[in-house]
Parts: structure tokens; C-alpha cells; sequence
């Protein structure tokens, strides 16, 4: 099968998000993917729309967002990409706290270890003004 692929567009509006999640779900459920991997790839979309529009834009309106889902015989491959600040480089990210200790859980600095927990490769780049967050999730045989 010849890859099937769809770009979706956006504003950098954090009410925004949503739509795209939705979209990228009417993608993936007709595709037969099964119902926990939408859910897996809808959080790590999410997460990583989520972040652009926080650091790279600082929650300012008005910047592009895009989002391009390539649907594969034995993958489908979401990429997040943006013209914001690029993403400082810093090692993979860890959790580091107490989960009992509910008084003092993280707040923030979760998204990037949520995405590489859910899907099977995740790839950041940036070239000419260009951020992209590429991140691959295998379809079951």
C-alpha cells in the first residue's frame, strides 16, 4: 500500500488542541488502529501540540502549527511542527519523584517522557526555522 498521508493546520491557540486531537482520531479508528494506540498516540499529539504552543510560541495566538499524520502498511508516523523557538537540546527526560507523595507531584516537564512512554521512536528536529516532533507508532500485525 502506497503511504496514506493528511496535513491538518492550525492556530497556536491552546483551545485549539483538541480539534486536532479529534481530527487525528477520525484518522486513526477507520484506519484499524487498535482503541488503546489512538489513545496512546492521541496523548503524545496532544502532549507535543501542548508543547509547541507553551515554549516554542509562549502561549502567543497567531503562529502556524501543523500536524501531518502518514499512515504505512506497518506504521503511522505523526509529525508536530512549528516556526517557534526550538527546543533546547537536554538529555532524555526522566521522572524523578516520590508518586505517594501527592503534595509534591510534578506539575509540569512530564510531556516528553509521556510521549516516549507511548509511542516507538520519537524524533526532534530543527532545520531552517522549522520544529519538527516526529514520533512513530508500529500497527499491530
Amino acid at each position: 500500500m502506497n503511504p496514506r498521508r493528511i496535513v491538518v493546520r492550525c492556530d497556536s491557540r491552546l483551545d485549539h488542541v483538541e480539534l486536532l486531537a479529534r481530527a487525528v482520531r477520525g484518522i486513526l479508528a477507520p484506519a484499524g488502529m487498535a482503541p488503546q494506540d489512538c489513545a496512546r498516540v492521541e496523548l503524545a499529539l496532544v502532549e507535543a501540540a501542548n508543547n509547541c504552543i507553551r515554549h516554542a510560541y509562549g502561549l502567543q495566538a497567531g503562529h502556524p502549527l501543523e500536524v501531518t499524520c502518514t499512515l504505512d502498511d506497518d506504521r503511522l508516523t505523526v509529525e508536530v511542527s512549528d516556526e517557534g523557538t526550538p527546543m533546547p537540546e537536554r538529555p532524555k527526560p526522566l521522572l524523578d519523584f516520590d508518586p505517594t507523595d501527592i503534595a509534591n507531584l510534578p506539575t509540569g516537564g512530564m510531556g516528553l517522557f509521556l510521549i516516549r512512554s507511548v509511542m516507538d521512536q520519537v524524533e526532534y528536529t530543527s532545520v531552517n526555522g522549522r520544529n519538527t516532533l516526529a514520533m512513530t507508532k508500529r500497527l499491530a500485525a
